[in-house]
């Protein structure tokens, strides 16, 4: 009776069930685990971390090159925080002293950061995972909000346009009539000479998804609730169709998880072929089947495995686009023996 095939030494040591097993991720993490363990497949992010390490050791003087390097990795947003935060500490101090002539000083307010990356996710400390698990954004760093009273400088800009958009809608229509004399306007119009004059909205569009306008609220013939009413009305017949109202897609639990899930896939297929997952003859890892992240029936088809690996591929380049053209994730191809 043949045996089966034992997981080598070198897979158990360097194959962490916390490189693959993210059953034990909370919803709360999913996100920052998310960034986290793609970035750790990044050999972009983990060699600018090395330079920055040295770069402090050396007594921070400012570096052109890494000062370039970490502005592409800000340039993904708020999202870069989860894993660039702690990149000038050292790994494996906890800064806890409030002695600032210590190397290991840190301000008692500070949040829970060390120099961990780019060990597991799982391995940071509960405090460290919850504190970079707040992820911020311009709703919550400026703050936000969704709809308040301009400012006098918006009131400025606004009359600027309007009146040049004015100027310039009358320009045309002083030289059709220039051109027509005798003829009213109401003739050239219908001899489609001229259109119908469609009037200056007192309102500026910005690129950034901001609208500054000019409203009209008549307080004194309506309640709260008849003016929130017709607001309400007013926002869904003019919400501009260039800024769509966010949808939340691909930001539920269910979808990072299976992100992760994909990542997992990745890696496990950098040590092993698909047939020796599946193969109930061959199970060359047979701990996988204990997880619930690959408790679906789906997992025994072998061309699951194939598109998983390539939606992890894709879902790299999505999180990191600055990453140069050619670059893998480290996982990506599968080790030969004696790697």
């Amino acid at each position: 009776m043949k045996k089966k095939p034992q997981i080598s030494i070198r897979t158990e040591e360097m194959f962490s069930p916390l490189d693959w097993n993210f059953d034990a991720v909370p919803n709360t993490e999913l996100v920052a685990c998310c960034y986290w363990e793609y970035a750790r497949e990044s050999a972009f992010i983990r060699e600018l971390r090395k330079r920055c390490l040295i770069n402090w050791r050396s007594g921070g003087y400012r570096d052109q090159q890494i000062h370039t390097d970490l502005e592409k990795l800000q340039s993904i947003g708020y999202s870069s925080e989860v894993f660039m935060r702690g990149f000038f500490f050292e790994p494996n101090i906890k800064y806890r002293s409030v002695d600032e002539e210590l190397s290991n000083h840190r301000h008692p307010d500070a949040p829970t950061i060390t120099g961990s990356f780019p060990q597991p996710w799982q391995s940071l400390s509960i405090a460290e995972r919850n504190s970079r698990s707040h992820i911020s954004s311009d709703r919550t760093a400026i703050p936000l909000v969704p709809f308040k009273r301009g400012e006098w400088y918006d009131a400025r800009d606004i009359a600027r346009w309007a009146e040049a958009r004015s100027n310039e809608i009358f320009s045309t229509y002083r030289q059709v009539q220039s051109d027509n004399p005798g003829a009213s306007e109401v003739e050239l119009i219908e001899k489609d000479k001229l259109q119908p004059f469609p009037g200056v909205p007192a309102s500026l569009f910005w690129a950034g998804g901001s609208e500054v306008t000019v409203v009209a609220i008549n307080w004194a013939d309506f309640t709260n609730d008849e003016i929130a009413t017709y607001f309400r009305r007013w926002v869904k017949a003019n919400r501009p169709k260039n800024a769509k109202s966010p949808s939340g897609q691909g930001h539920k639990p269910k979808d990072w998880r299976a992100n992760l899930t994909r990542l997992a896939v990745m890696r496990l297929l950098a040590r092993f072929t698909p047939l020796e997952i599946v193969d109930p003859r061959r199970n060359r890892f047979p701990a996988i089947w204990e997880t619930k992240q690959f408790a679906g029936r789906k997992w025994s088809d072998v061309t699951k495995w194939h598109d998983a690996r390539r939606e992890a591929g894709k879902l790299f380049r999505k999180l990191f686009p600055f990453l140069p053209a050619d670059e893998k994730p480290h996982s990506w191809d599968r080790e030969t023996p004696g790697k």
